[in-house]
């Protein structure tokens, strides 16, 4: 029996590219820069370490929160709730990021549902 691919919102994939994108930027700040720190903390890269950072940081607070369309049936779906496990089945008890780990047994949650339509759908 043929088992029916779950449709993504690519929730994840926005942390992942932030991610990415800091850790390859500080790379090339540091493979980039001089041998001497002088000269290095003179260059336009080092000044641009720490907007950069800022604004990954806000970046990743923002994203977080923005609502999300349920693929299925386009309805939108909070980023905030309290949502239930899928790998223990337990309730987290208050409202939570859908990116924050269970409470309970530590896992980042690969699928969510819909409210709306009750169909399952990868994060």
């Amino acid at each position: 029996m043929e088992e029916k691919s779950l449709k993504s919102v690519y929730f994840h994939f926005r942390f992942k590219f932030l991610a990415v994108t800091s850790i390859a930027f500080l790379l090339y700040v540091i493979l980039s820069g001089s041998g001497e720190f002088d000269q290095f903390s003179a260059s336009i890269q080092f000044k641009l370490i720490g907007p950069f950072f800022v604004f990954a940081g806000i970046s990743f607070l923002i994203f977080r929160r923005f609502p999300i369309k349920c693929p299925n049936c386009h309805a939108l779906v909070a980023t905030r709730k309290d949502w239930e496990c899928t790998y223990c089945h337990k309730s987290q008890g208050k409202d939570r990021y859908l990116i924050d780990k269970c409470v309970h047994c530590r896992q980042v949650q690969a699928t969510a549902f819909c409210e709306h339509c009750k169909e399952e759908f990868l994060l």
